[in-house]
């Protein structure tokens, strides 16, 4: 027993031990220790060693001044032989840092001269890190918190580990370098150069700001975006922006890992006002309206027919990086093929000013191009008026209507998460089998305005359009329509439009209808999220003014199968309580003059 205790004594002494002296010792002291033993073995003079015997281990510090806020840099404090080129070949942390032309780095007589010498530069302006840390968990940013971790050589345990691997490299130092060379062909940053070219290939102009640069009003303002996030944040947003923001309706491109590294890079390296520019040039660019000039000059465009101009712009003003047109497809938005057969140019030029002024809830930024653009553009697609070949009812589906619908017709197509209203689920017997088929024929080939269903009715024959509704039916609905049963519904809405009447529906509409429709009415109400299909959005006035007062009576009163709306008749509503709701729907969809 007392050898167990002595023993157990014993070992919590030396454990004391070992923590008092990594508490009271530093290991930066004994790496400086390591480089002054070496470096005297190496050394050519008795001067020079008599110099290393007796210098001592201390913190060395570097105060930048130079770029922007002050930088207290104690880099140098373990990487002592940073700038010892008797160190190349030692690890780290005794390895002289590497030299390079591109970097500006020359030869004279044998020896090498640094560009960006440490006395000027520091560390981490161009490595980032934490340039007061003393250990290397604090001084290369492993610290979750620490907003500015080492580019390219550490992560942080938060990090999802699949992308790690993407994120090491030294590719990542453009980012630092970019603040000085800001020129576009720099051929230090090919990687900057490229992400600013995928910025605006890929359309991300014409939703994300950035200063001097674009004026996109949908997404966050990305000008100081490197600030304010890390890399892994750029990277897995890039990669599927929902897996970190579950509402983001920003598209999942298609982008392979060299373009996803390319845009991290370049979203890094916007952090505001950069060491190359002065506080005149920084007011400029937020005076100054932002246009992006894509595309050739103005003297060879002239030369061009406005369809063939628009030919031209559509490619170039990376419309297929969302649409489909022909064998391009960019798997987010609606095909383009047939536009010539389904809108007028009243339609498009309106939806290219501002498309939400057709689709309410249109996830397509507002481009900032001149009007000659739209025109152009409309013209092109006005010239889309070759119909898709003869094909079988289900070729017919799946080449048109799969897109939105899905494969399966569940309304989980390739662009469904991109449209509000969803599109239709066909599987839901409920529905589809309790509404009439002329509304069905309709909607096919007239489009339900408001809405992403577009005008069928010139690119399918009415034969083809009822084969299609009786593939859906046979295939997914698996139910024949039921007999409808006979309602007394009124054809217009009985009780006159007033501003009583305005104010009893809208008393009626808060006390009974926002928890789904919302208070504002535009179907984000707070059960909405947990409702499928989302509730209708009812300030979307061109859905409020093409339907009908007969069918918004018939749905107040005896609800919509297959949703969540259910009969008001039920719950004690009458029928001068539905004409005022109806009244006050139209009331907020009123088309000024």
């Amino acid at each position: 027993m007392r050898w167990a205790l002595a023993i157990g004594a014993f070992i919590v002494l030396i454990v004391h031990g070992i923590v008092f002296y990594d508490q009271f010792t530093n290991r930066w002291e004994s790496q400086q220790k390591a480089y002054f033993e070496q470096a005297r073995v190496q050394a050519k003079t008795d001067a020079e060693r008599i110099s290393l015997e007796t210098r001592k281990p201390k913190i060395e510090q570097t105060i930048v001044t130079s770029f922007g806020d002050t930088h207290v840099d104690r880099c140098q404090t373990c990487h002592i032989a940073v700038d010892d080129p008797r160190f190349v070949t030692y690890q780290q942390p005794l390895h002289t840092h590497s030299y390079s032309e591109a970097m500006g780095d020359v030869q004279k007589n044998g020896r090498w001269e640094r560009r960006h010498k440490f006395s000027d530069f520091g560390c981490t302006i161009c490595h980032d890190g934490q340039g007061r840390g003393l250990t290397e968990f604090d001084a290369h940013g492993k610290d979750p918190y620490w907003p500015l971790p080492m580019l390219g050589y550490v992560s942080q345990k938060d990090w999802n580990k699949k992308y790690i691997p993407d994120l090491m490299g030294k590719d990542y130092i453009e980012v630092n370098c970019a603040q000085c060379h800001t020129e576009e062909k720099f051929a230090g940053t090919p990687h900057v150069a490229k992400g600013r070219t995928l910025f605006y290939e890929k359309g991300c102009y014409g939703c994300h700001r950035i200063e001097g640069m674009s004026a996109g009003t949908l997404g966050p303002d990305l000008s100081e975006v490197g600030n304010q996030r890390k890399v892994d944040y750029l990277w897995e947003h890039t990669v599927d922006p929902r897996s970190l923001v579950p509402t983001s309706f920003m598209p999942q491109f298609k982008l392979n890992d060299e373009e996803i590294k390319s845009l991290t890079i370049f979203l890094k390296s916007r952090r505001g006002m950069n060491f190359a520019e002065t506080a005149l040039d920084r007011y400029k660019f937020k005076v100054t309206p932002t246009v992006p000039q894509l595309g050739g000059t103005q003297e060879s465009e002239a030369k061009l027919t406005p369809a063939a101009r628009g030919d031209k712009l559509i490619h170039e003003r990376a419309c297929l990086s969302c649409h489909k047109l022909d064998n391009i497809d960019g798997g987010i938005s609606p095909d383009l093929s047939y536009e010539g057969l389904m809108r007028n140019d009243t339609w498009l030029m309106d939806h290219f000013k501002n498309p939400r002024s057709r689709t309410p809830d249109s996830v397509m930024p507002a481009f900032a191009f001149p009007n000659d653009d739209y025109v152009a553009l409309t013209a092109y697609l006005e010239t889309r008026t070759t119909p898709p070949p003869p094909m079988s009812p289900e070729q017919t589906y799946k080449a048109l209507c799969a897109r939105c619908h899905g494969e399966k017709g569940e309304g989980n197509g390739m662009s469904a998460v991109y449209l509000d209203p969803a599109p239709r689920n066909l599987t839901r017997a409920e529905f589809m089998t309790h509404k009439p088929e002329a509304r069905f024929m309709q909607a096919i080939a007239d489009g339900v305005p408001g809405t992403s269903m577009p005008v069928w009715g010139k690119v399918l024959t009415e034969q083809q359009r009822k084969a299609v509704l009786d593939y859906i039916y046979a295939t997914f609905v698996k139910e024949s329509p039921k007999e409808l049963k006979s309602r007394n519904v009124a054809e217009k809405n009985p009780v006159p439009m007033s501003p009583e009447s305005v104010a009893r529906g809208e008393a009626i509409f808060v006390a009974r209808c926002t928890g789904c429709h919302g208070r504002k009415a535009d179907g984000k109400g707070p059960n909405s999220l947990d409702i499928s299909p989302r509730p209708r959005n009812l300030r979307n006035t061109a859905f409020v003014n093409d339907t009908s007062d007969k069918r918004f009576i018939e749905s107040i009163t005896y609800g919509v199968e297959g949703t969540a709306m259910p009969p008001w008749i039920d719950y004690g509503l009458s029928q001068n309580d539905i004409g005022d709701i109806v009244n006050f729907i139209r009331s907020m969809n009123e088309v000024k003059r």
